[in-house]
């Protein structure tokens, strides 16, 4: 009896070592990656970022550095270069309760950038980047209105970041043509 049980007990624990890599193959060959991550061409695994806010910078950080990649200290040691000509983030109040206090607001992001190789040569025209989000300010739940705003600011720098390294990307296939 006891043997019976060893024995199924094997069984089963070997099952499941087959399942969970049978698993993993499947994910793998399916191309699944971590959240985050982008597939990048070598040229653009170091990048140099000038001019941008410091949600930006870190934003861009963490993709890079999920996607095996990094932001170097210095132009010269990049294959790409983001130099950032304008960046804005405006709250606009959209409209205005009868308390008189603002119950419904939008953030407005606003980028101009450009790439540029590690020689200094433009490799595309400026880009614009402008994205814009509504949210309700609930006046009786100030803490909230706060944390929710500051949850769609990281949104958009998050958007903006994958989709500047898209672009970089068309940047650096653009030139390889």
């Amino acid at each position: 009896m006891f043997k019976r049980w060893v024995f199924e007990k094997q069984m089963i624990n070997h099952l499941s070592r087959m399942v969970l890599f049978g698993t993993l193959a499947l994910l793998l060959g399916c191309g699944y990656h971590l959240r985050g991550s982008i597939e990048m061409p070598e040229v653009l695994k170091n990048m140099y970022v000038f001019g941008a806010s410091v949600p930006l910078q870190g934003e861009l950080q963490a993709i890079m550095k999920a996607s095996k990649g990094k932001i170097v200290g210095s132009p010269n040691d990049a294959g790409v270069v983001v130099k950032v000509l304008r960046e804005d983030m405006r709250n606009r109040v959209l409209t205005i309760g009868s308390t008189g206090k603002s119950s419904e607001s939008e953030l407005e992001y606003y980028l101009r950038f450009q790439f540029f190789d590690s020689k200094e040569n433009a490799l595309m025209d400026e880009q614009v980047i402008e994205i814009s989000r509504e949210f309700f300010n609930d006046q009786t739940a100030v803490l909230a209105k706060g944390n929710e705003e500051q949850l769609i600011r990281n949104e958009i720098y998050k958007q903006v970041a994958r989709m500047i390294l898209a672009r970089a990307r068309i940047a650096v296939d653009t030139q390889k043509k």
